[in-house]
């Protein structure tokens, strides 16, 4: 069995040897006769032209020199085609596309330049052209063997160099044979020739160099090979035998991995990628009992250094991002297990990060100057972003002014500079921007003065005496977030003055300096009203302002100008916001963030932005928010009075505000912010009458309250349909529009509540519920005979200005209002506030008759005097139920007089109308011209 293991190792070591020499003289067989057959094909093509030549100058033809132009342009383009991508070109020649990656500023070199490619190898023969202008004449069966034998066997031969490595040790292993040592030195020895047959292999281009081929290049085959078993070699000495310690292996396998990446610029990408895995595997691979990272913070920074400085030379983007991405990996590790007194190696760590992604994604390809507007560098700032994800990890360590300040300096300050000097870059402030405002909030102070001073508010908890811990925590922390606050304040005035990517600095330095402030008023006065920080916010708006003002006139046409410009009055509107949460509470604040609104507004007319005018339905927000945390204004102290209460000005006085903010943005322009402003309005109105009109039913009222959904359903659906009329009477708008839309919509949620609620849900008849003993004025009237009223005027309003669908629906909806009022209203007088349980007596049965005998007569005057026949129609129907009414019901409920009169009542009307339609018949037959019997004769 021991035999075995070794015929195979030989056997295989010979097959990794031998098969791809043999193939390689197959394919320079082949390479021969194919340059003989294009030969003989270039001479046959210039037989022709010579020919073609001739018999051009007989026939004297005016277009010869552009036929022979066009056959020579065309075999041109058939010999440029006919070359791979991979084949070698003259240094004349533009580079192919798909030689090296050229994304974002990167340029690819020559490939004299970045591959050392020597002369020797520029005078080898285009064999890939040569096999392009012979394949349509080869079978399918010849390409095969060619892939098979010109690529998979290298592939499969590496890969079976390192199996007979592996057998051969195992074998010297099991059976003891020579030392420890000796195996070692062995196998480095392997890996060293595969390392000179590597090498000298490349240096032999005419043998082992086939163009078209590059990923199954014999030489980085070989080289690779030889790396992997001095990689093995020098982890066995340590992990296996002992022979070296951590630290020499660690050396030793770093170098090598780093060696693997540097001729990766002689072999190509494929031994390139194993450096670098290599290189970021070695640490997990070597065991160490100390616990100082120092050496590992050098050698992945050299690593990562060397593998980016390589993607660059080369232009393999691909390799420098996975750089980038092994140093966040490592960066997130060390954060992790990084001891108490490590903090400043991990600043030195990603400050070297840094160093290593600026000089590789920007330096020398990014122009140092501020004023030229560059594209986004998209691959360069998402490397400069990330590393300020692992830097929240330094939260973790006990507080320590200097060392925040390096850590929020690398967060804040440096991005800032990037993005100013580089407008490639100006993107790259927001992740580190976030986590810069992060770790300045989780700054390790107790700071909490409001635990320390309860009886005091405002002013006084800064200027009262304090404990010396608190007080010089305050004066640390307040000049920590002050100073990084001015620095970034100027950095975003000098990047809106002269940077080309002002719009995106004044951004992130309007978001950087409140942010500061915001928090730290969240740590020094823990949401708490602050008239001192409120009037701090007062101010850092003003001077908002004031740089808008001031630069008003030199950006209104430079790049970016109005977005700089946008940024700076947003922010000083958020800090006039931000004001008025840390001075009022309660009323005042709703009606503070309320007015928010149309303060927008005013700074659009003074400085008509378009960013501005986006902003105004957006700053309804806040103002939503807070009517979310309080519907009522003042909680629990709304008190009875209706409508003259905290609802007036905390719904109303914003309402007002958004109505001519609407009115203002309509006059202005009418753009979709127009219209979002105008339903906002709309909606504003009906949610203050709503809630005006719920206390006024029920001053204790609660969303919900079981004891008065009747009367809030019908509130409800006055206020709907009330504005809806007042909407299509005199803001009728254009068909498609909001007012249109909202019109409808306040109608039609009307009908929804009242279908639900009134006619099912809270129907007083199945409910009980008490609707007032009076005979008109009583919430039968309310809730069921106003609706009605409204409704049908809204049908008339809505003809001709709303689709046809919904005119006939709101003229439903009126007609089923007026059904439940006259029903709800009879049984209310004979059974006031008891409309359930009570009895139905003889003589209320006789009155429904009569009223509605009554209804449907009138609508017969009506539509006979209108001359309207859906009026007739709908009386019609009406009395028809009615006589079916009489004979099924009354018939059998009423007795005696009741009885009697009901007949005779129901028999004259009968009578009545058979006399109204034969008046009518004898009124249109009169308005008919008389017709001559001398006519009538002929017509016959």
């Amino acid at each position: 069995m021991d035999l075995l293991f070794v015929v195979i190792g030989l056997v295989v070591f010979f097959i990794a040897l031998v098969l791809p020499v043999a193939l390689l003289a197959r394919v320079s067989r082949v390479e021969r006769q194919v340059s003989t057959l294009l030969q003989d094909f270039h001479k046959m093509h210039a037989e022709l032209a010579s020919l073609k030549a001739v018999f051009a100058d007989k026939s004297a033809s005016p277009d010869t020199d552009t036929d022979a132009a066009e056959a020579s342009d065309t075999a041109d383009r058939r010999k440029s085609a006919a070359r791979p991508s991979g084949a070698l070109e003259e240094a004349d020649e533009p580079q192919s596309p798909n030689m090296d990656f050229q994304i974002g500023p990167w340029r690819a070199e020559k490939p004299t330049k970045a591959t050392g490619i020597s002369e020797e190898e520029k005078t080898v023969p285009s064999v890939a052209a040569s096999v392009s202008e012979a394949e349509p004449q080869a079978s399918a069966s010849i390409v095969k063997e060619q892939t098979i034998g010109a690529r998979w066997s290298i592939w499969v031969g590496g890969v079976t160099l390192a199996i007979g490595g592996i057998f051969l040790v195992k074998y010297a292993v099991d059976h003891g044979v020579l030392g420890p040592l000796p195996r070692i030195l062995i196998g480095a020895l392997l890996g060293m020739v595969l390392l000179v047959g590597g090498e000298w292999s490349r240096r032999q281009p005419r043998r082992f160099k086939v163009p078209g081929y590059d990923n199954a290049n014999i030489p980085a085959t070989l080289t690779a090979s030889g790396t992997l078993v001095l990689f093995g070699s020098v982890f066995a000495a340590h992990a296996l035998y002992g022979l070296i310690g951590s630290f020499a292996a660690f050396v030793l396998l770093g170098l090598l991995a780093f060696s693997a990446m540097l001729t990766a610029l002689l072999h190509g990408p494929a031994l390139a990628t194993l450096g670098l895995l290599g290189s970021y595997v070695v640490p997990f691979l070597i065991s160490s009992r100390s616990s100082d990272i120092l050496p590992l913070v050098i050698y992945v920074l050299a690593v990562s250094a060397a593998a980016v400085a390589i993607g660059r030379f080369r232009s393999w983007l691909w390799f420098a991002g996975a750089a980038v991405g092994g140093l966040f990996l490592y960066a997130g590790l060390m954060e992790v297990s990084a001891g108490p007194g490590e903090r400043l190696l991990l600043n030195i760590f990603f400050a070297g990060a840094l160093m290593i992604v600026y000089g590789g994604f920007v330096w020398r390809v990014h122009a140092v100057d501020p004023a030229h507007p560059m594209p986004v560098d998209r691959a360069a700032t998402v490397a400069l972003s990330i590393f300020a994800l692992p830097m929240l990890g330094q939260m973790q360590f006990q507080h320590s002014v200097s060392a925040s300040g390096f850590e929020v300096a690398m967060l804040l300050l440096l991005p800032f500079a990037l993005a100013y000097v580089h407008t490639a870059l100006r993107y790259a402030i927001f992740v580190p921007l976030i986590c810069a405002l992060i770790h300045v909030f989780q700054f390790q102070a107790e700071l909490d003065i409001t635990a320390l001073m309860d009886g005091a508010d405002g002013l006084a908890r800064v200027i009262s005496p304090l404990p010396s811990e608190a007080t010089d925590a305050l004066i640390e922390f307040v000049s920590f977030v002050l100073f990084f606050g001015v620095l970034v304040f100027l950095l975003g005035i000098l990047g809106s003055a002269r940077s080309a990517g002002r719009a995106v600095i004044a951004s992130g330095a309007v978001l950087a300096t409140s942010g500061l402030f915001a928090i730290a008023y969240l740590r020094i006065e823990s949401w708490q009203v602050s008239i001192t920080f409120a009037a701090l916010s007062l101010a850092l708006g003003l001077l908002y302002f004031a740089i808008a003002e001031r630069y008003k006139d030199e950006l209104s046409n430079a790049l970016g100008g109005t977005e700089c410009l946008s940024a700076w009055l947003i922010g000083g509107l958020f800090a006039f916001t931000f004001s008025a949460t840390l001075a009022f509470e309660k009323a005042a604040l709703t009606v503070a963030l309320g007015l928010l609104v149309p303060a927008v507004m005013l700074a659009y007319l003074r400085y008509p932005l378009p960013q501005l005018r986006v902003l105004t339905p957006l700053a309804v927000i806040p103002y939503a928010l807070r009517l979310q945390w309080d519907p009522f204004i003042v909680v629990d102290t709304l008190g009875t009075t209706p409508v003259f209460n905290a609802l007036l000005y905390g719904y109303g006085v914003p309402c007002a505000g958004f109505i001519v903010s609407a009115v203002v943005m309509t006059t202005k322009k009418q753009d979709r912010w127009s219209e979002a402003m105008q339903a906002i309005a709309i909606f504003a109105l009906a949610l203050t009458l709503s809630m005006l009109s719920l206390h006024a039913v029920d001053p204790m009222f609660r969303f919900g309250d079981p004891g008065t959904r009747f009367q809030g359903s019908a509130m409800l659906i006055l206020v709907g349909a009330g504005l809806s009329l007042a909407l299509t009477c005199f803001l009728p708008g254009k068909r498609q529009s909001v007012l249109e839309a909202m019109a409808m919509a306040l109608s039609v949620g009307g009908m929804v509540i009242g279908g639900y609620s009134l006619f099912l849900i809270n129907n007083p008849v199945l409910t009980g519920q008490s609707v007032g003993t009076g005979v008109i004025i009583n919430w039968v009237t309310f809730a069921y005979g106003v609706p009605c009223i409204l409704f049908g005027l809204l049908s008339l309003a809505s003809r001709g200005c709303r689709p046809s669908w919904y005119t006939k629906t709101v003229f439903v909806f009126a007609v089923l209002f007026g059904f439940f009022f006259i029903n709800l209203t009879i049984r209310n007088s004979f059974s006031p506030d008891d409309l359930t349980t009570a009895p139905i007596r003889d003589l209320e049965q006789y009155v429904y008759s009569l009223v509605w005998l009554s209804i449907g007569v009138l609508c017969l005057l009506a539509g006979l005097k209108l001359d309207q026949l859906r009026v007739r129609q709908a009386s019609g129907g009406i009395i028809a139920v009615v006589v079916f009414k009489v004979f099924l019901i009354d018939m059998s409920a009423l007795e005696g007089v009741l009885r009697a009169m009901s007949f005779i009542g129901l028999g004259l009307t009968l009578i009545g109308i058979g006399y109204l339609y034969q008046r009518m018949i004898l009124r249109t037959s009169a308005l008919q011209p008389e017709t001559d019997p001398a006519d009538e004769t002929a017509l016959r």
